[in-house]
């Protein structure tokens, strides 16, 4: 990045400008992304031992019968609206597990989103 100074001539500011567009600056993915892995690095590890707080997934709860009950149901009723439901990973895995009706609606899932996964 290339910076210019303006000289201080008749009030002018010698604040530096960028000759690059922030909005050129603010959209580059590979730039946020290492902002992020920067910033991550300063934070003080958490209690789990995870070292950042975005991917930790340490304090969720586990999966309960009723939380996989509600994914199943919450999908029986979008399908019958038409529409295709993306169902977390963990729930269709817990579906498929249990087998019978709720293994075909997992699989049934699985092929209508292309393997698709939230």
């Amino acid at each position: 990045m290339r910076f210019i100074r303006r000289s201080r001539r008749l009030g002018q500011s010698t604040a530096p400008i960028s000759t690059q567009s922030d909005a050129c600056q603010s959209n580059d993915l590979r730039a946020q992304l290492r902002r992020r892995r920067i910033a991550s690095q300063r934070l003080v590890p958490l209690d789990c031992g995870c070292p950042d707080p975005w991917p930790c997934r340490c304090t969720q709860p586990a999966l309960s019968a009723r939380m996989v009950d509600a994914g199943r149901d919450a999908a029986r009723d979008i399908l019958a609206t038409g529409q295709v439901p993306l169902l977390e990973f963990e729930i269709l895995r817990a579906l498929w597990r249990r087998g019978g009706a709720d293994r075909v609606l997992a699989e049934q899932l699985h092929a209508a989103t292309g393997g698709e996964i939230r």
